[in-house]
C-alpha cells in the first residue's frame, strides 16, 4: 500500500488520470484570485495604513521610547525612534542629544574588556537603518550628522589576530576611539574603523572603508577610502 509521500509524489508527477485531476484542481485553488473592486479595496488599504500608523505611533510614544530612554545615561528632547528600540549589548553608556533620530533595526555593542564604553550622539543627528556600532574606546558622533543605512562603526577588534588566541576577546590595547565631527554625511554601507576621526562637513561615499583620518571638508571614496577635496 502506498504511503502519503508516494501518493504526493504521484500527484506531482500526474501518474494517472485521477492524480492528474487532483493536480489540476490543486493548481486551480492555488492560483485563485479574489475579485478586485477598486473603490472597496482602496478604502480597505487606507484603513489598514491608518490603523497601523496609529498603532506604531502608540508603541513608539508609550513603549519603545521609554524603554530606550531607560537604557540611556542622558537623553535630549524630541528623541524619535523608527521601528522600535535598537538592540543594546554589553555594559554601554549612551548619551543622546536633542532631536536625534534612531532606527530600531540597529545594534549598539559595548566591548566586555572595557569598564565604561560610551556612545555619545550630538544634536539633530540621524542614525540610519541597520546601523552597527561596536564600542571599545568611546565613539563620539557630533551634531547634524547624517548616517545612512547599513553603516558599520567599529572602535575595537572583536578578537586577537593570533590564531592561538582568536577565541578570546580582543585586548584593550587593540581599541582606539572614533570621532565623527559635526555636519558629516556617511553614505550607505560604509565602514568606519577604529582610531578614525572624520572632520566636520566631510562626506564618506557609499560603500567606503575608512581606516585613516578624514580631513575637514573632504570627500572619501573606496576601499580603502581615498581622500579628495570636497567641491560644493
Amino acid at each position: 500500500m502506498k504511503g502519503i509521500d508516494d501518493i504526493a509524489l504521484g500527484i506531482r508527477k500526474r501518474e494517472s488520470p485521477l492524480y492528474d485531476r487532483i493536480y489540476r484542481a490543486a493548481t486551480g485553488i492555488r492560483n485563485f484570485e479574489a475579485p478586485f473592486i477598486r473603490p472597496l479595496h482602496s478604502i480597505l488599504y487606507r484603513e489598514r495604513r491608518a490603523r497601523l500608523t496609529i498603532w506604531r505611533n502608540f508603541l513608539r510614544v508609550w513603549y519603545y521610547t521609554p524603554l530606550f530612554k531607560s537604557r540611556c545615561e542622558t537623553v535630549g528632547k524630541r528623541l524619535r525612534l523608527i521601528g522600535g528600540p535598537p538592540l543594546i549589548l554589553g555594559h554601554l553608556r549612551i548619551r543622546i542629544g536633542d532631536d536625534v533620530v534612531v532606527h530600531g533595526v540597529s545594534t549598539f555593542t559595548g566591548a566586555k574588556v572595557f569598564p565604561d564604553p560610551t556612545l555619545t550622539v550630538g544634536d539633530k543627528t540621524h542614525l540610519g537603518y541597520q546601523l552597527t556600532i561596536g564600542i571599545g574606546c568611546d565613539v563620539t558622533i557630533g551634531d547634524h550628522v547624517l548616517i545612512a543605512d547599513r553603516v558599520t562603526i567599529l572602535s575595537y577588534d572583536g578578537h586577537p589576530a593570533n590564531p592561538a588566541e582568536r577565541h578570546l576577546p580582543a585586548s584593550r590595547e587593540s581599541s582606539r576611539p572614533i570621532v565623527i565631527e559635526e555636519n558629516v554625511w556617511i553614505g550607505t554601507g560604509s565602514i568606519i574603523m577604529k582610531g578614525v576621526r572624520v572632520g566636520r562637513n566631510s562626506i564618506v561615499a557609499a560603500g567606503s572603508v575608512v581606516t585613516q583620518k578624514v580631513p575637514t571638508d573632504s570627500l572619501v571614496i573606496g576601499n580603502p577610502a581615498r581622500v579628495f577635496p570636497l567641491v560644493y
